[in-house]
């Protein structure tokens, strides 16, 4: 009898906290895994998609901006050898993947320049200093401050992607 209890416990224990796990969308493992807060990325998904997993955008320079965080062709280009089995088509139908590779754009951008609003604004506006680009740079980033306070005080809800 006390083999069956503790199996009974055993069993709760661990679907209890599988089902704690699974709460976790691809924002909350994506945050986890690169340490950035999910809803920074949440920011970055709204500015760049407004949460719209199949966006497909064309920039003036012919490139494309695919999935919910809008991931360049150029960057996946400058990927390509590190990651050769990422695609556009992944990217557009895989929206966690997209997430995941936003997330690790912009952990890269904090690796070099540190944990700082410009290394944010580098996700969309680039790393060259002219200085358009530092004007762009500087708006992105306080359009994403703003859309982070917006989600943390609920003015942007929060979706959760699977």
């Amino acid at each position: 009898m006390p083999n069956l209890l503790m199996r009974y416990i055993l069993f709760f224990f661990t679907f209890f906290s599988f089902s704690l796990i699974a709460k976790a969308d691809c924002f909350d493992n994506a945050g986890q895994y690169y340490r950035i807060d999910p809803d920074y990325l949440r920011a970055i998904a709204w500015q760049e998609s407004r949460f719209k997993t199949n966006a497909v955008n064309k920039n003036y320079d012919g490139s494309l901006d695919i999935g919910i965080m809008q991931i360049n062709t150029k960057t996946l280009n400058s990927i390509k050898k590190e990651y050769p089995s990422l695609t556009k088509e992944r990217l557009l139908n895989e929206p966690c993947l997209n997430i995941f590779v936003g997330s690790m754009l912009l952990k890269r951008n904090f690796d070099m320049y540190g944990r700082k609003w410009i290394s944010v604004g580098m996700y969309n506006a680039g790393m060259r200093n002219k200085d358009h680009i530092i004007k762009n740079r500087y708006n992105y980033a306080s359009k994403i401050f703003s859309h982070y306070n917006n989600i943390k005080e609920g003015v942007i809800k929060r979706i959760e992607i699977d």
